[in-house]
């Protein structure tokens, strides 16, 4: 079993259940300090968790660090909340939500441009390069338009994302505004450099996050 523990105002763990034991026989964590596991409903002072502490020690202790866990408890029910239902969307899942939405804007793209082409031919434009110039910046923003729009949405997923089960939303896993939507899918071209570098970040960050994602602020969770 993994235990998450409160240390200093901080979220630490998991680690396992000998390892906290150790740190609360050593006092690097205290009976006051909240901590949580799966099956908890919520945190709760350390001193309450009846397998982390000496039976015969249990509720003087708990008598003694419930003003402190308390006040504690509600600087940090917030984050705890947050904590226990984020899921960071693993690598795979990304890259298949992007190839569906990738077939989705190839799909929508390519009716657009034969229209556009049509239209632009007919209008008396017979200059390949001006058509296929212009098709490139409408592909540009319809890109742009189709990410930042529905990432900023109610949805907080483009269509693929949704497919997968997953969205983006801000550090606090909050929806995410337009401009935010737009920096981060801009940003994918810095991370598009040097070897795609930047989407590979995801495999090593503690969060699972991209440059773009870090640049923008930005989570990506199921």
């Amino acid at each position: 079993m993994k235990w998450h523990y409160s240390h200093d105002g901080t979220q630490q763990g998991p680690v396992t259940e000998d390892e906290i034991k150790g740190m609360i026989s050593a006092g690097s964590v205290k009976p006051s300090d909240l901590v949580w596991c799966d099956g908890m409903a919520g945190w709760e002072p350390v001193s309450s968790v009846a397998e982390l502490m000496p039976a015969a020690n249990t509720n003087e202790l708990a008598a003694h660090a419930a003003p402190v866990a308390a006040a504690s408890m509600s600087a940090y029910v917030e984050d705890s909340t947050l904590s226990q239902a984020v899921v960071y969307s693993g690598f795979w899942r990304r890259v298949a939500a992007s190839l569906i939405d990738s077939v989705i804007l190839g799909v929508v793209g390519a009716i657009l441009g034969i229209v556009l082409g049509v239209a632009m031919v007919s209008g008396g434009t017979d200059d390949t390069e001006v058509v296929e110039l212009t098709g490139n910046v409408v592909g540009i923003f319809l890109g742009w338009l189709y990410y930042a729009l529905m990432e900023s949405s109610s949805k907080q997923a483009t269509i693929g994302k949704m497919v997968m089960g997953i969205k983006v939303t801000d550090l606090e896993g909050n929806q995410i505004s337009f401009a935010r939507a737009s920096g981060r899918h801009f940003g994918k071209i810095i991370s598009s450099l040097i070897l795609a570098i930047g989407y590979l970040m995801m495999l090593w960050t503690e969060k699972k996050q991209t440059l773009h994602d870090k640049m923008a602020g930005c989570l990506v969770v199921k």
